[in-house]
């Protein structure tokens, strides 16, 4: 799955909307936030990290592996869904196996994972 434009959320107003009114659970490295979305047909996802992660560098690489996670897993999320993907300080030190896993293991708590594509 490419994260094309109509994929990726891009207005603040939309993340605030996931965070305040969505549900959340948190992994080791990160935390997920999600919520249905009825006005639009496909998946939207988005990305936070924040200075805590590291420097500029450090969280391109995050936000990097991150996006790759979601290219390879999102087609398991349900469709009109609203993700926002925040990475906690602990993520620069991860593996992409151990942010991979921990994504997986936090769609999975919040009952948004789904096994059959």
């Amino acid at each position: 799955m490419k994260l094309t434009r109509q994929r990726r959320m891009r207005l603040w107003g939309e993340f605030q909307t996931v965070r305040n009114t969505g549900r959340s659970a948190a992994g080791r490295y990160l935390v997920i936030g999600t919520l249905e979305d009825s006005s639009s047909r496909d998946r939207k996802f988005g990305l936070i990290t924040s200075k805590k992660v590291g420097n500029a560098v450090t969280r391109n690489f995050v936000r990097r592996r991150l996006r790759e996670i979601i290219r390879k897993w999102g087609d398991h999320l349900p469709p009109q869904q609203m993700v926002v993907t925040i990475a906690r300080w602990r993520a620069s030190e991860a593996t992409l196996d151990e942010l991979e896993q921990d994504w997986i293991k936090v769609a999975k708590r919040l009952k948004i994972w789904r096994e059959e594509l």
